[in-house]
């Protein structure tokens, strides 16, 4: 899977954890202007985790690590893991 297929399945993620039809890229997800609460973050990585098959380890939780679409990917990346596929909760 390349960047941006990962990158699609993130957006895809974050827009469905907020209930909307599409979210930008670019849009911050926390610090003081994120857009996601601390539910909904817990949410994101059990997702992402399950998706990508990938560990968030204590230090890789920071605001900055976890602050875009990009930085998540980069992350994913950096992980080595391979996707697996579709997770079940997210509706096409």
């Amino acid at each position: 899977m390349n960047r941006e297929e990962i990158k699609r399945k993130v957006t895809a993620i974050v827009a469905q954890l907020l209930g909307k039809p599409d979210v930008e890229p670019s849009v911050r997800l926390l610090g003081p202007q994120g857009v996601l609460d601390s539910v909904t973050v817990v949410r994101l990585i059990a997702w992402l985790e399950q998706e990508f098959q990938v560990a968030f380890d204590e230090e890789d939780l920071t605001i900055e690590s976890l602050s875009s679409v990009d930085r998540i990917v980069s992350f994913i990346e950096e992980s080595g893991s391979l996707p697996r596929g579709a997770y079940s909760g997210l509706e096409n």
